[in-house]
C-alpha cells in the first residue's frame, strides 16, 4: 500500500502537467489555421475537393455552389500555395474526405521548386519568410500523420523549420504578450471564423490595373518544370482513389507567362482526357470592377467565376444534387449565413463603391436608391462610376459629371436598374422600386416612391451636402437605412 501511494502520486502529477501543456498548447497556438478551415471535419461527406493558391480561395465560393446548383464542396486552397504544397494538401485532406471530384487550378505550374523555405534566387528571404508562414497556415490544420511527416520534409529544407511543423509549440510557445480573449474561445465558435468553407471574400476594387504586354517568350514544351509534375502526382493519387478530376486556370490579370503555363494546363488535360476550364480565355470578369488586386477577385469577381465554374462541372459531370439532402445540412446552414453576412456587410459599408461592389455582384437582397450629389467628390470617383456603368452601360455619369449636375441610380435586387441625370423635375415614373418622382434644382434633390410626397427619400435637412446617399429598402419596401458618404467617411 506504501510503494502504490507515491506511485499513485506521480501518475497524478503527470497527468496534470499533461493536462496543463495541453490547454497552453491549444491557448498559445496561432488560431489561424483552425479559423480558415472551421468547417473542415465536419465538411468530410463534401462531393468536391478546390485545390490551389489564394486565387481559388477568392475565385470559388462553395456556398454559391451549393445555394445555385446543389453542389457540395470545399474550398481547399492554400494562400500561396504552389503546386507541391496542394499535392500535400489534397494528401493529408483525403484522411478525412471521400470525393467524387477534385478540381486543381494549375495557377503557379511554371514554379521549378518545391522547397519553400529555399524557392529560388530570384526571391528575397522576406518571400521566403512568407512562403513558410503560408505553409503554416495551409498545413497546421492537419493532425500529425506519416503524411504530414513526409510533406512537411519534402517542402522544407530546414530541419529546424521542419521541426516547427512537427511541434508547433517550439514556434508559438512566446505568444503569452500577445494572447487576445479570442484565443480563449474554441475555434468552432469564435467570430473570426470562416463560415464560407474554405473560400474567402474580398470586398475591394483597384480599377487602376491595366493588362500586362504580352511578350514574345515562349515556354520550352519539352521542359517538365517541378509544378507540373507534382501536378502528375495529384492526377495518380485522385487515379488510385478513383477520384475525377477537373483542371482549371482562373482570371488573374495575366502574364505572358500566365498564358503559357494555362496553354500547357490544357495539353496536360488533353492528354489525359481530363476537362479543363481556361478562363483566360472567357471574357467573363473585368478588370476595372472585379479584382480586388492583380492576382485576387473580389465579390463580384467570385461570384461571377463560381458561377460559370458550376455551369462547366453540370456540363461535364454527373454531381448529385443535395440542396434536399438532410445530410448536408452544413451546407443549407452556411448558405444562410452567407446571405445575412452580405446583407449585414452591406448596411455597415465603409466607402460608396464598396456598397455598390455588394449591390451589384447579384448576391444582396436589398433594394436601393443611390443619389450623387453633382458638386461632390463621389460623382467623380472611378470605382463608382466604373460599377455604375457595369450595371448602366453606357456612361450615364458622363453628362451629369461634366454638367456638375446630379444623378439618381434605382438599383433593384432583381429588375432593370434606371437612372435620372441632370437639374428637373419629372412625373412620375414607372421603375423597378414602383412610380418614382424625382425634383432636382439646385442645393435640393426630392425623391418619392409611390406617389407619397410627404416622405422624402433622402435626408435633405442634416445631410443636405453630402456627397452620396445610398438609400437601402427592407423586404417590405420601407427604409431601412440610409448611408450617407462625406466622400471617404460614412454615417447612417
Amino acid at each position: 500500500m506504501r510503494k502504490i501511494l507515491p506511485l499513485c502520486k506521480c501518475i497524478l502529477f503527470f497527468v496534470l502537467v499533461a493536462g496543463v501543456l495541453v490547454v497552453a498548447f491549444r491557448v498559445t497556438g496561432r488560431k489561424e489555421s483552425i479559423r480558415k478551415y472551421a468547417d473542415l471535419h465536419d465538411a468530410s461527406n463534401a462531393d468536391v475537393l478546390f485545390l490551389g493558391s489564394s486565387h481559388v480561395i477568392n475565385a470559388v465560393n462553395p456556398v454559391q455552389l451549393y445555394e445555385d446548383f446543389g453542389i457540395a464542396s470545399f474550398n481547399l486552397g492554400g494562400h500561396g500555395s504552389i503546386l507541391p504544397a496542394s499535392y500535400y494538401e489534397l494528401l493529408c485532406a483525403l484522411d478525412h474526405f471521400d470525393p467524387q471530384l477534385v478540381v486543381v487550378d494549375g495557377y503557379m505550374m511554371e514554379r521549378d521548386y518545391h522547397y519553400v523555405d529555399e524557392m529560388t534566387e530570384a526571391y528575397t528571404d522576406s518571400e521566403r519568410a512568407a512562403a513558410v508562414s503560408q505553409l503554416h497556415l495551409n498545413l497546421d490544420i492537419f493532425p500529425l500523420s506519416r503524411t504530414k511527416i513526409h510533406a512537411v520534409r519534402d517542402l522544407i529544407a530546414d530541419r529546424s523549420k521542419q521541426a516547427e511543423f512537427f511541434f508547433p509549440f517550439i514556434l508559438y510557445h512566446n505568444r503569452w504578450s500577445s494572447l487576445t480573449g479570442d484565443d480563449l474561445i474554441s475555434p468552432d465558435r469564435s467570430p473570426l471564423s470562416n463560415r464560407l468553407l474554405g473560400a474567402e471574400i474580398r470586398t475591394g476594387l483597384d480599377y487602376r490595373i491595366a493588362p500586362h504586354t504580352m511578350g514574345d517568350e515562349e515556354q520550352d514544351p519539352d521542359t517538365v518544370h517541378t509544378g507540373e509534375q507534382y501536378l502528375q502526382m495529384i492526377l495518380a493519387a485522385c487515379r488510385e482513389r478513383n477520384i475525377d478530376v477537373v483542371l482549371t486556370f482562373l482570371p488573374c490579370n495575366s502574364t505572358a507567362e500566365d498564358r503559357q503555363t494555362a496553354a500547357r494546363l490544357e495539353a496536360v488535360g488533353a492528354a489525359e482526357q481530363i476537362p479543363c476550364l481556361n478562363l483566360l480565355n472567357e471574357e467573363i470578369v473585368d478588370l476595372r470592377t472585379d479584382f480586388s488586386d492583380e492576382g485576387h477577385l473580389n465579390l463580384r469577381g467570385m461570384t461571377a467565376v463560381t458561377d460559370r465554374i458550376g455551369r462547366f462541372l453540370n456540363e461535364n459531370l454527373a454531381l448529385p444534387d443535395r440542396r434536399e439532402d438532410p445530410a448536408y445540412r452544413l451546407w443549407a446552414d452556411r448558405a444562410e449565413q452567407y446571405d445575412k453576412t452580405l446583407d449585414d456587410m452591406l448596411l455597415q459599408a465603409n466607402t460608396l463603391s464598396e456598397a455598390l461592389l455588394m449591390l451589384s455582384s447579384g448576391r444582396t437582397t436589398r433594394n436601393a436608391v443611390l443619389y450623387l450629389s453633382g458638386t461632390g467628390a463621389a460623382i467623380g470617383d472611378p470605382a463608382v462610376k466604373n460599377l455604375l456603368d457595369a450595371q448602366l452601360p453606357g456612361n450615364v455619369l458622363r453628362a451629369a459629371t461634366e454638367k456638375e449636375e446630379p444623378a439618381v441610380f434605382v438599383l433593384p435586387a432583381n429588375g432593370t436598374p434606371s437612372a435620372i441625370t441632370g437639374y428637373q423635375v419629372t412625373g412620375w415614373e414607372e421603375t423597378s422600386l414602383g412610380e418614382l418622382e424625382t425634383i432636382q434644382v439646385e442645393n435640393f434633390t426630392g425623391l418619392y416612391l409611390d406617389h407619397n410626397e410627404s416622405d422624402n427619400l433622402l435626408d435633405m435637412e442634416d445631410n443636405r451636402l453630402a456627397d452620396a446617399q445610398l438609400v437601402l429598402f427592407s423586404g417590405d419596401g420601407t427604409i431601412e437605412k440610409r448611408l450617407i458618404f462625406y466622400y471617404g467617411n460614412s454615417s447612417s
